[in-house]
């Protein structure tokens, strides 16, 4: 496997997109060091965060966006993909390809060398033990995995030493590098010894090899991380990471423009305020494409969005665009797909059938959704009422929300907004399906390969395989064929006929209504150096180790 780009932006679009932008203005005096005392200092970084984790095991994560930033800090994969779209060793010394011999002609045989010498943050070793053991967790059915993909392919790993490991697959595998790089290694000497993983003591209080530690969690406020000193990739630069966290992203913003924060990642600064962004002294703002969408997830399970035709005419009558240029101000491009719409792998011959209240109205005539005296529709005795859920705080989603609450009233339609912190979302009422709709944000499941089958297979919902992220509880013959048959295409022309195909029925079915591509607006202080966009990740700690006051 070469060094590859497969999410291959226009280099116009993206030079456009992700350059940094000067800035020059005069803002009032920092009041960083009054409000943070113990750890507003030089030797320190200051993270802004909207959403809180809801643990630290990183092959239990939910909403890869905010538990990978923290995970990025304090674990290792045995490669990365760096913001040049190649992958690079992390805990491997090089990643294998066919030309340097670690993968076989046939791709069924992957040969892996450890680099020697690393410590988990307790000071065990690291080894192939280590990494054997995150495979025999992920494929134990009594582990609540996000995904398996590729991994239940494999027929055998054998431990040649402490440091070399060979695995085979049943068969070919083709996002099988990328199914590694977004599982990070987790420790045999302690998991190994609980009873059950999923509610481990180690989810909240981790041990990873990654270049910091977690030393403080301070639940609804901050987290506190120390450098490895002894880091493999070398000590970092800066002694202390704080991962603060403010719901609210206009307050977090302020929090930014005040010098309370240093960095502002997840979710960014509100595009309202991105032309002020832009004016604020000493500070870089970057404009950073990312691999997420944005979608409303109907939950198929739920007796309101069982028929396709009602899911149908929900997404006609959500107004994409009003969505786009009003509320995000015309940052983010419109998607048809669960795909950026750079992606390699996008479906262009999807046709976007707009926003139409009265074709909408029709559809749910049709389907025997009739209007009631209370205004409500109703069928079998259901009535087209349920709620709507998303982040707390979130204030783009927030009048996205109201935005569809009142068109979808119009026809009829009762949708009632429940909204929760992050860490009750993105808990058991997303992986249980408790959910009536969703407004969520999610990337593809194995890196930037198209593979979608973790959302989207009939065998990967949770509530009832106990396994996947098929939240929306989706079931399609075509198209679990379609996806077992797209991961074992290596030809890259045909794979893309099997994958258009898959975002045809996708988009036919609706079992999410994809909204537009994210595009982050993040900011830092001109003086933190080493921080590189990324638009192959999501986590935007994912070079830490690099990160500097210059």
């Amino acid at each position: 496997m070469k060094n590859s780009k497969p999410f291959d932006l226009n280099r116009r679009e993206f030079m456009k997109t992700t350059g940094y932008i000067g800035l020059s203005a005069v803002i009032g005096g920092s009041v960083l060091g009054m409000t943070n005392p113990a750890w507003a200092a030089k030797k320190s970084i200051i993270v802004g965060m909207t959403q809180e984790p809801v643990n630290f095991n990183p092959l239990l994560y939910v909403n890869s966006g905010t538990e990978e930033v923290p995970e990025a800090c304090m674990f290792d994969a045995l490669w990365d993909m760096n913001h040049l779209g190649e992958f690079i060793p992390n805990l491997a010394t090089k990643v294998p390809t066919l030309e340097n011999g670690g993968i076989s002609s046939d791709g069924k045989l992957w040969k892996v060398e450890l680099k020697k010498g690393i410590k988990w943050h307790d000071g065990a070793p690291f080894t192939a033990k280590d990494v054997e053991f995150t495979y025999q967790t992920i494929i134990n059915p009594k582990v609540a995995i996000r995904s398996r993909s590729g991994f239940d392919l494999i027929s055998d790993f054998k431990i040649i030493d402490d440091y070399n490991f060979e695995i085979s697959l049943a068969k070919p595998f083709v996002p099988f590098a990328w199914a590694w790089q977004k599982m990070h290694i987790v420790p045999h000497h302690i998991l190994s010894k609980v009873a059950d993983i999923n509610t481990a003591a180690f989810n909240m209080k981790p041990v990873g090899t990654g270049p910091y530690t977690l030393t403080k969690r301070v639940a609804g406020s901050h987290m506190i991380y120390k450098r490895n000193e002894n880091y493999h990739r070398g000590t970092p630069a800066i002694e202390t990471i704080v991962h603060k966290f403010v719901p609210d992203q206009t307050v977090a913003y302020t929090q930014y423009k005040t010098g309370e924060i240093d960095v502002f990642g997840l979710h960014g600064i509100p595009p309202e305020r991105l032309a002020e962004a832009k004016t604020l002294a000493n500070r870089d703002t970057l404009i950073t494409p990312t691999p997420w969408v944005e979608f409303v997830y109907f939950n198929c399970g739920k007796p309101q969005f069982k028929e396709k035709i009602v899911r149908q005419a929900l997404y006609l009558a959500i107004d994409k665009e009003k969505w786009r240029k009003d509320i995000y101000y015309g940052v983010p491009p419109g998607t048809l797909s669960y795909l950026h719409p750079t992606h390699w792998a996008y479906n262009h011959k999807l046709k976007d059938r707009g926003f139409n209240l009265k074709k909408a109205a029709e559809m749910l005539d049709g389907a025997g959704w009739k209007l009631g005296s209370d205004g409500i529709r109703a069928k079998n005795g259901v009535k087209m009422k349920f709620t709507m859920s998303t982040t707390a705080g979130a204030k783009a989603r927030e009048q996205a929300e109201a935005m569809i609450q009142a068109d979808w009233k119009k026809i009829g339609v009762v949708m009632e907004i429940k909204n929760m912190p992050a860490s009750v979302v993105w808990g058991e009422y997303t992986t249980k399906s408790q959910f009536d709709t969703l407004m969520v944000g999610w990337e593809p499941t194995v890196g930037m390969d198209p593979d979608y089958t973790a959302r989207c297979h009939s065998k990967q919902i949770p509530v009832k395989h106990g396994v996947g992220s098929n939240y929306v509880q989706y079931e399609n013959p075509e198209l679990d064929k379609l996806l077992e048959e797209g991961v074992l295409i290596s030809d890259m022309a045909k794979r893309k006929e099997v994958y258009d195909r898959i975002q045809e029925i996708l988009y036919e079915d609706v079992p999410f209504a994809p909204i537009l591509a994210y595009v982050f607006i993040y900011g830092k202080k001109s003086s933190v150096k080493g921080y590189e966009i990324n638009p192959y990740v999501t986590d935007i700690t994912w070079n830490i180790q690099d990160w500097n006051w210059g």
